[in-house]
């Protein structure tokens, strides 16, 4: 059968409110996709990595900045605890200037001297520790650095490794001091000053010299022979000094004991000249204004004490301080009591009446507030004298053998 016309659905009109049919999901290739969606998802995506990367950018720098402020910080308020140029401080330095306290202030000082060979034999280490409990004493003095200018420790200083001063590695010294401290020991570094042959030797500006020459003077009084020693006014020679305290402040030390803050020890001093110098009578306050220096550099409870004899700290040694150290800004002095004034004998049998005497005038010419440590050496009475000084309120003491045999 043949139509007239061609079959044909007839179309309806188009709504003009119709919606258009929405699917719940496209494919890329789908003659429906909405193309605009496209470019609006990757314009939205675009914008929004920018944003992300403008906010790292801007956190990065907001870190560097705050990282940058807190170095500053504490490097200045490292140096203004330090009271010392940046180029002075030394590399070793650990200790904050609040984290000991100070011995001679919450406690008593009673301390052996143990010679600085023991420190490298564990078995003596070992056996020196319970000497000193033995004893009854808190402290142990050691010699950070000794009468020819070696240091027990590997110091960082030029001078210092020029010189090859090292006894010890650092890590046997801070080893042996940690075991002490497990004993509940302190560590007390005694520390001679201008005394020091090495050092006036590998850097002769640093020297005394022969009067108006630039031959580096000799004294007389050394074993075999003469030595040289550092001028209390050169400027290199107090430097040198103070890096090698601050480097033993490292090792966590409760105190110094200053040995040779003095002029040379000679029996004819006359030869000898002090570059730097303008009047003989500068010399005191030079080696008062370097305890003063001393005392500045060492951390706020690190004590700081000043060793004459007794018979230098009663009378004046013109020589050696042009007065005393009685006077100082030390803590205190450490007095040996094996030099004395001739009128003050020893009666140990009268349990040592003079010397309390003598001590007690010491006392007297302190500033005030000012410690005095005895020095004892060691002999049958050593108890007796003990019992006599605390008895007289002298209650830090000092036990002094130079071989250790307690």
């Amino acid at each position: 059968m043949k139509f007239k016309k061609p079959f044909s659905i007839k179309k309806e009109p188009y709504p003009t409110d119709a919606k258009p049919r929405v699917k719940n999901s496209y494919y890329t290739f789908s003659r429906e996709y909405p193309a605009s969606m496209i470019v609006k998802t990757k314009r939205v995506r675009r914008k929004k990595e920018r944003i992300r990367s403008a906010l790292r950018i801007a956190f990065a720098v907001v870190c560097f900045i705050l990282i940058s402020a807190i170095a500053y910080f504490f490097v200045s308020v490292g140096l203004e605890l330090s009271n010392k140029p940046a180029d002075e401080v030394g590399a070793l330095s650990s200790v904050s200037k609040d984290e000991i306290e100070n011995l001679l202030e919450t406690d008593v000082l009673r301390a052996l001297y143990m010679p600085e060979r023991i420190l490298g034999n564990q078995k003596e280490l070992s056996s020196f520790i319970r000497k000193i409990k033995r004893k009854d004493c808190n402290s142990v003095i050691i010699d950070f650095k000794n009468k020819s200018g070696r240091t027990l420790y590997s110091s960082q200083n030029e001078n210092a490794v020029l010189g090859k001063c090292a006894i010890f590695d650092n890590e046997t010294v801070r080893d042996a001091i940690q075991e002490f401290e497990n004993n509940n020991i302190n560590v007390i570094a005694r520390f001679f000053c201008f005394e020091d042959e090495t050092a006036s030797s590998t850097e002769p500006e640093f020297a005394v010299k022969y009067k108006d020459t630039d031959v580096l003077w000799l004294d007389e009084l050394s074993e075999g022979k003469g030595k040289t020693w550092l001028n209390p006014y050169s400027k290199g020679a107090v430097s040198y000094l103070l890096e090698l305290i601050n480097e033993t402040v490292s090792f966590g030390v409760k105190g110094f004991i200053l040995e040779a803050v003095s002029f040379p020890k000679a029996e004819d001093i006359s030869t000898a000249g002090f570059p730097g110098e303008k009047s003989a009578g500068e010399r005191n306050k030079t080696l008062l204004r370097f305890i003063e220096k001393v005392k500045a550099a060492v951390p706020k409870g690190c004590f700081v004490l000043a060793a004459e004899t007794c018979a230098d700290a009663f009378n004046g040694n013109e020589t050696l301080y042009s007065g005393s150290l009685n006077k100082s800004f030390a803590d205190g002095l450490c007095v040996d009591t094996t030099v004395r004034p001739e009128e003050y004998v020893i009666d140990k049998k009268s349990h040592y009446s003079s010397l309390m005497t003598l001590l007690t005038g010491i006392a007297g010419k302190q500033s005030s507030g000012s410690s005095l440590v005895p020095v004892i050496s060691i002999d049958d009475y050593t108890r007796r004298y003990v019992r006599t000084l605390e008895s007289a309120g002298f209650n830090s003491y000092i036990l002094f053998d130079e071989s250790g045999n307690y």
